[in-house]
């Protein structure tokens, strides 16, 4: 994965959407602000979808993931308010569809056009 400067456009980008997650996860989960920005960091560097996920983001299969698996999606909208479910494109063999959160750990973020 590029750094996160890099695929966001600039490190200030970067540091106003990583103190946007830091903020929602103090405010959300009533985390300490210490450990919330911790979290937000591993996440970053593990690529962790839980964390990293959001609407305009394009996520591309990992070498070692099931090659049923479409090869790339593109996130467009989340389906529910708690954040499990995405509809995704992925500009081949199944279209859109629905896809719950977890599915991203087969995929590894490639391109995030901020919506």
């Amino acid at each position: 994965m590029m750094p996160l400067a890099a695929l966001l456009g600039s490190e200030a980008e970067a540091a106003k959407w990583k103190n946007s997650r830091v903020h929602r996860l103090v405010i959300w989960h009533r985390i300490d602000p210490n450990v919330a920005l911790d979290m937000v960091e591993q996440a970053i560097d593990e690529q962790d979808p839980a964390i990293l996920a959001e609407p305009g983001q394009v996520w591309t299969r990992r070498p070692e993931a099931d090659p049923e698996l479409p090869d790339v999606l593109y996130l467009t909208h989340w389906l529910d308010r708690e954040h499990q479910h995405l509809v995704a494109e992925d500009g081949g063999r199944t279209g859109t569809g629905v896809i719950l959160l977890p599915l991203l750990y087969a995929y590894e973020l490639d391109y995030w056009r901020p919506v």
